[in-house]
């Protein structure tokens, strides 16, 4: 086999990258089929005069795209005789939720078409976040990650390949800065939006954060609510769970928790009571839901675009960017306020 490989000495192109494209054009002419041995680290070295590290970034080059594989000390296997594939992306989220499905559809229909993107969860357990990464880090040419650990990772990350790694949802302010991210600023949002809509929340009395302590963003959000209340001296306090016997009229509560239960107390609240959102309550929610719109009239949400999200990854992956950037986010002003 290794004597359709060709590597010329005074090609512009990286030797890895010419033994690289020799095994793509080899598998896809069709003389090789699925589980195929490739010639040994050693063998390919030794014939073309290549050094053992140029050979490893040549297959490694191969395998981010899945074409072939490694097996522990039995050498690399052909594992797939489609070679035309632009990106493999390996796509890992903390687990689904209507949002990051947002994020995997903007990133999953604006890549190439000639593109897979495999999705992974890591369920904020570190010991199985780096088992993944480790047994997959030849396997794909991105890595697209939502983080949210109670733990600093920054150790795993790091483990991945510089300009592959792509960071989403959170910022994570240690890993190298050849890394992509695109980030939620939770503080800056939180602070802008209650800004922008300052002349109506001031019609009640007092601004109530709810703000459950196993949310992962809410040291974020805190700081951007106590920013605002600090600069508008706003009446503010803060609690974990709105709970009916202790919600209060005339008063505005801001929702950063990932459920509905906090939302559906205050709505039993209002009813009980005779009260109309919007006017004796006042309710600020986090992430746009085809619910809110309509739930009793409307809630108002502070949002990031999630598929905006998805979609920016995608071009960053496509155009080759490295990039460190806020998505964008607003608040919507619903009946509920």
């Amino acid at each position: 086999m290794i004597q359709y490989f060709h590597i010329k000495e005074n090609s512009q192109v990286p030797k890895y990258k010419q033994l690289a494209d020799s095994i793509i054009a080899h598998i896809s002419s069709g003389k090789v089929g699925i589980d195929t041995k490739l010639p040994s680290v050693k063998a390919l070295s030794s014939e073309l005069s290549l050094s053992r590290e140029t050979v490893f970034k040549g297959l490694n080059l191969v395998s981010e795209k899945g074409i072939i594989t490694s097996k522990n000390r039995k050498g690399y296997y052909v594992t797939k005789t489609n070679t035309n594939i632009d990106f493999r992306v390996f796509f890992m989220l903390d687990k689904i939720t209507s949002f990051k499905e947002k994020i995997y559809d903007g990133l999953r229909f604006n890549l190439e078409k000639n593109s897979e993107v495999d999705i992974f969860f890591h369920h904020s357990n570190k010991k199985v976040f780096k088992s993944i990464i480790i047994e997959n880090l030849n396997s794909y040419t991105h890595f697209v990650i939502s983080t949210f650990f109670k733990e600093d990772i920054t150790d795993v990350l790091n483990l991945i390949p510089e300009n592959k790694l792509i960071i989403i949802d959170k910022y994570e302010p240690n890993i190298k800065k050849a890394h992509s991210q695109i980030f939620q600023d939770f503080s800056q949002d939180i602070y802008n939006s209650l800004c922008s809509a300052h002349s109506i929340i001031s019609k009640y009395s007092e601004l109530c954060l709810v703000a459950p302590k196993s949310a992962p963003h809410r040291t974020y959000v805190l700081k951007g609510f106590n920013q605002y209340s600090n600069k508008n001296k706003t009446k503010c306090s803060v609690i974990e769970f709105a709970k009916r016997n202790t919600l209060k009229s005339d008063t505005a509560y801001l929702l950063i928790g990932i459920k509905n239960d906090d939302l559906v107390e205050i709505i039993k609240f209002c009813k009980e009571n005779n009260y109309t959102l919007g006017n004796e309550v006042g309710v600020i929610s986090y992430n746009d839901t085809q619910l809110k719109e309509v739930l009793e009239g409307g809630i108002t949400v502070i949002s990031t675009d999630f598929k905006q999200m998805g979609r920016r990854v995608a071009a960053v992956i496509k155009n080759n960017e490295k990039v460190i950037e806020a998505n964008s986010s607003k608040l919507i002003l619903r009946k509920s306020l």
